[in-house]
């Protein structure tokens, strides 16, 4: 598995926490419609008769532009892609690992103890999030660690409760969750 350099011994793996489809989709129309906004721009700018602006996209040149500026949006669908793919959280029946994508070739590393966690909240922002059940998770722990936030979660609220009943089985108590709700 991807993840088995960042376990303990004796530690399992419980769930991956990862953002919800509809981020790839958006990320794709977005792109795909860029793609053909210029395509329709450049196709529109040629049929209108003008001897130089027809040189420059129906010749070598201008297939060489177009190709390069769909090159550009694919490139950097890509690298949206990769950034949100790669956000990712482990949680484990010890830790929650958050490794956060910044970059192509750069990522931070985090963890948390179950035990150490304090507060867990998650907020469903507009009517498609809320519907398609994904958004905002964050999760608090005692002390002066960083808090650990994933944007457009899937099943956020589910989540939620799946880590607070995990820290509550490492504390050794079975008490009341305490899950806040940002709705």
């Amino acid at each position: 598995m991807e993840q088995e350099h960042l376990l303990e011994e004796g530690e399992e793996m419980i769930e991956k926490v990862r953002k919800h489809w509809i981020v790839y989709v958006n990320d794709f129309l977005l792109h795909a419609f860029g793609c053909f906004f210029f395509i329709t721009i450049a196709s529109f700018l040629a049929s209108r008769g003008n001897s130089a602006v027809n040189g420059l996209f129906y010749g070598d040149y201008g297939a060489m532009i177009l190709v390069s500026f769909v090159l550009l949006f694919w490139t950097s669908f890509f690298y949206a892609w990769t950034k949100n793919y790669f956000d990712v959280w482990y949680v484990t029946n010890e830790h929650i690992i958050a490794i956060n994508q910044k970059d192509i070739f750069e990522r931070d590393e985090a963890f948390m103890e179950l035990v150490r966690i304090q507060d867990v909240f998650f907020e469903h922002n507009g009517f498609l999030a809320t519907l398609l059940g994904y958004g905002q998770l964050k999760v608090q722990s005692a002390g002066t660690e960083q808090e650990f936030t994933i944007e457009n979660v899937r099943d956020v609220e589910g989540c939620a409760h799946r880590i607070m009943e995990l820290r509550d089985k490492a504390q050794g108590n079975g008490g009341e969750q305490q899950v806040a709700s940002g709705v």
